[in-house]
């Protein structure tokens, strides 16, 4: 009796599973496994696969025992679970670092785009940075940690679930696809790379003093490339552009600043920011449900109020 209720469990687990929970118990499961076979040097790789195996105990009950259409908080943290994960994901980032090559390859990448540009780019750019200016390329680049939950939680109150489901898987596919090239090609960017070839810090007020505090205490050191911050971004506004037209025009400027930040507060290379449009767009195509097909990406973004006009008269 205990083998079959055991074998009934897990086959309602597999049977009410979405794409989005596949794919991130599929995520889980791997950086467990990694972990396993790649990463004992570090000293708490013990504690973070029981954190793992915790986690898939936890997912594995919500998915369980909560529907996917629950409604209050059973139905916000059945939906949005994958998004609210995305934090733990990136610190634990760190520890995968040196999984491939044991040092940062910023050399390498340095190298590159001094062959490409002719110079670093983002030391090419300090003469034009100012304080008011550093204040508006951070601004943008803080409105990076409110993007996920500006589209999500509209989706989410208006019932709009599928689309939530859509939202997040190709978010969470932007995230995966970054964090495997963490690992693949380790980068600690030019702020750590390049440091002696800046003057001082960028000078600011409440962004930049907001933006420093975050590197000191919530960043990683490494995790450069691709840039998930801009992959991620675009992700973020297609799906705003795609669900909500309106507050995808709203986000259209934070999100093009964002990009520029993300070199110009030297987190970043170029190498970094174009790599992650790639990933972007790469995770668009990937996502089950997204209707439009990637070449088609700007002409709808062009046309977005025209289309929302004419499906209204329908």
């Amino acid at each position: 009796m205990l083998r079959e209720g055991k074998t009934g469990f897990w086959a309602t687990v597999w049977r009410r599973s979405t794409i989005l929970d596949r794919l991130t118990v599929g995520y889980i499961l791997a950086f467990a496994i990694a972990l396993v076979l790649l990463g004992r040097e570090n000293k708490d790789w013990i504690e973070l696969f029981l954190a793992h195996v915790g986690l898939l105990a936890v997912i594995a009950a919500i998915i369980h025992f909560w529907h996917d259409q629950a409604t209050g908080v059973r139905g916000f943290i059945r939906q949005l679970y994958p998004g609210l994960l995305y934090s733990f994901f990136y610190r634990e980032m760190q520890a995968a670092s040196f999984w491939v090559f044991p040092r940062f390859l910023d050399a390498k990448l340095v190298a590159f785009e001094r062959t490409v540009f002719g110079t670093d780019p983002n030391v090419w750019i300090v003469p034009a940075q100012s304080a008011w200016l550093n204040e508006i390329m951070m601004a943008g680049y803080c409105s990076y940690y409110l993007l996920i939950p500006i589209v999500a939680l509209p989706l989410f109150f208006k019932r709009r679930l599928a689309e939530v489901r859509g939202f997040l898987t190709a978010t969470t596919i932007a995230f995966v696809i970054s964090y495997v090239g963490f690992v693949l090609f380790p980068v600690e960017g030019p702020r750590h790379f390049l440091a002696d070839q800046f003057a001082a810090p960028l000078s600011g007020g409440f962004f930049v003093g907001l933006v420093s505090w975050i590197m000191g205490h919530a960043a990683i050191h490494g995790g450069c490339m691709p840039s998930s911050h801009v992959a991620v971004g675009l992700v973020v506004l297609v799906w705003a552009w795609k669900t909500m037209p309106k507050l995808g025009r709203a986000l259209t400027p934070f999100v093009a600043v964002l990009c520029v930040a993300t070199a110009w507060g030297r987190f970043h290379y170029v190498t970094d920011i174009m790599v992650g449009l790639i990933v972007g767009v790469v995770s668009l195509a990937l996502s089950p449900t997204y209707a439009p097909e990637p070449t088609r990406l700007i002409k709808d973004l062009a046309h977005a109020e025209p289309q929302v006009q004419t499906a209204g008269t329908r």
